[in-house]
């Protein structure tokens, strides 16, 4: 599989900064990482002045005039033709980047490139080369709040298990600080209502996401569709519901 280099980067007229990286494969894990990236930024700047992590008071609307990157961010995140474009371009081998300004002259961007495959010695063929080894798993682990098991449990009207008081990061090992975990298994093939939550920041959101239908390796993706980073098998080490 072809591999390429992602990342998101941040700045202003003083420099850039990034952001978040890493080196996934070609076509659904990078424009599905690239898509995750957006909604985060967007989430992190953005986030709205009812949400219950942010102390009261803290958030207020903006009605500065000018550029908007978190509203863009989302737009670009959730218009599925420009997704499926991203997805074929990638597969292709095209290298892509996507601007964002924003008030003040800060501004954003996500950026995807090819990396070229190593040449490989005389004599070399593909039967030799190593079966690349599954992903380093994250390690981190969120709490549930009585107020989020509640949201997990009515967000849908699908039977299954009960919320879990705790949830380990479902992802690989990524750079991002937003990690994802099952809240709540739901019965039949239809997914799982899935969670996001931060260091020290218990689960935050829960939303119901249908599985995802890439290969990890020899075994079933365990993660949702269009999840960031690559394909890993369906936990084993999951906490358990209370």
């Amino acid at each position: 599989m072809s591999a390429v280099a992602v990342a998101s980067r941040g700045g202003d007229a003083s420099g850039g900064w990034v952001l978040a990286r890493a080196r996934l494969g070609a076509g659904a894990e990078a424009a599905g990482w690239l898509r995750g990236e957006a909604l985060r930024l967007a989430v992190r700047l953005d986030p709205g002045p009812r949400t219950r992590w942010a102390a009261p008071g803290t958030l207020h609307p903006a009605r500065d005039p000018g550029p908007d990157a978190p509203t863009a961010l989302r737009a670009w995140a959730e218009d599925r033709q420009r997704q499926a474009r991203v997805r074929h371009l990638l597969a292709h081998g095209r290298a892509l980047s996507f601007h964002f300004p924003d008030q003040g002259g800060a501004w954003y961007s996500l950026a995807a490139v090819p990396v070229p495959h190593p040449l490989r010695k005389a004599g070399e063929t593909r039967m030799t080369e190593p079966t690349p080894s599954a992903p380093p798993r994250c390690q981190a682990a969120g709490n549930v709040t009585p107020y989020v098991a509640e949201m997990a449990v009515n967000v849908t009207r699908a039977t299954g298990g009960p919320p879990r008081a705790t949830v380990r990061c479902a992802l690989a090992a990524h750079l991002t600080f937003e990690h994802e975990g099952i809240v709540r298994e739901l019965d039949g093939a239809e997914g799982h209502v899935w969670g996001s939550f931060g260091a020290g920041v218990p689960v935050w959101r829960v939303r119901v996401a249908r599985p995802c239908t890439e290969q990890a390796g020899h075994l079933p993706c365990g993660l949702y569709a269009d999840h960031p980073g690559v394909c890993v098998p369906a936990r084993t080490d999951a906490p358990a519901a209370p």
